[in-house]
């Protein structure tokens, strides 16, 4: 030993930390972290939250990926990249553990997530949050997302049991005209995107494929409108049509939304909803057709673009 030299000098601060400390380490969720993920989400939306419906469906996806972020042995965060379209994902089901503030759970997952998809993906990434999350507004235009819409979800109205001659299916063969003309109706001028289950999305032939597969698609009044809608389920198991696009002229959306309760009952729905645009013609028309909503405040919608 050399005189006055220690050879196991102790460790700086800050290097104690870390390595002593727990870490945030993001990595693709596995069944094991199931346990965690159910604990901590069930008290989120109080008690409403719909993780535990999806969750094992969201692991055995072949295609984006389930992400979860780990701590201290813990699976304390989780977010999905899901596949919508060719080209198109969408980013939902981010999730952080309630008790776990300050550690910036939710950035670490966003910055795995953005990329996972620049390196494995292509074409458009977009998300959905809460107008008044600021904290995701930062985080993603800093990651390079752009704010390209608002809705307000959502506006709910009673099917209306009246028969109507109003629609009539649009067939597998029509797929190009229908989506020549979804694209060119002014209320997606207005919104920019249509919704297809709580995922907003740019309407391309796959999405009207897959929309008349599954009886969802129908022309109104001889070609003057196309609706283009999907299914779901209410708290109590009751059938819900959810609007993902009323293509029409802004001057008949009125009357559109009026018929459209009423194809509603006909496919033997209770309710109806539209996750709408948050646009003072589009709100002023669900007013028109006695459209409710409970929502304060809109959630704000965002996309990036893959630079190749």
């Amino acid at each position: 030993m050399i005189a006055g030299v220690d050879r196991n000098p102790p460790l700086p601060a800050s290097m104690k930390n870390s390595f002593s400390s727990p870490q945030v380490v993001c990595r693709p969720a596995l069944p094991r972290d199931t346990t965690d993920i159910l604990e901590f989400t069930k008290t989120i939306w109080h008690g409403h939250d719909y993780i535990k419906y999806v969750w094992h469906d969201w692991l055995a996806d072949p295609k984006g990926i389930l992400v979860i972020a780990e701590y201290n042995g813990h699976a304390v965060g989780m977010a999905k990249l899901t596949f919508a379209s060719p080209s198109q994902w969408w980013l939902e089901g981010f999730r952080v553990d309630p008790n776990l503030q300050g550690l910036k759970i939710g950035s670490h997952i966003h910055e795995y997530i953005d990329q996972w998809w620049f390196e494995h993906c292509d074409g458009v990434i977009r998300l959905m949050t809460s107008g008044k999350n600021t904290r995701v507004h930062h985080l993603s235009e800093r990651l390079g997302y752009e704010k390209v819409g608002e809705v307000i979800g959502h506006y709910e109205a009673a099917a209306i049991d009246r028969s109507t001659n109003s629609f009539q299916a649009v067939k597998i063969d029509e797929i190009k005209s229908a989506l020549e003309f979804a694209r060119e109706s002014q209320t997606l001028r207005l919104s920019g995107l249509m919704d297809i289950g709580w995922t907003q999305v740019y309407p391309d032939e796959n999405i009207l494929s897959e929309t008349i597969s599954k009886d969802n698609a129908f022309w109104w009044c001889d070609y003057a409108g196309l609706i283009l809608a999907w299914d779901d389920d209410d708290d109590e198991g009751n059938k819900i049509l959810g609007i993902g696009l009323p293509a029409c002229d802004i001057k008949s959306l009125p009357e559109f939304l009026i018929d459209i309760r009423q194809l509603a009952a006909q496919k033997e729905c209770k309710d109806i909803f539209w996750i709408a645009p948050s646009n003072d013609k589009i709100l002023s028309a669900l007013k028109s057709a006695d459209f409710e909503t409970d929502w304060d405040d809109p959630a704000f919608v965002y996309e990036k673009k893959h630079p190749g």
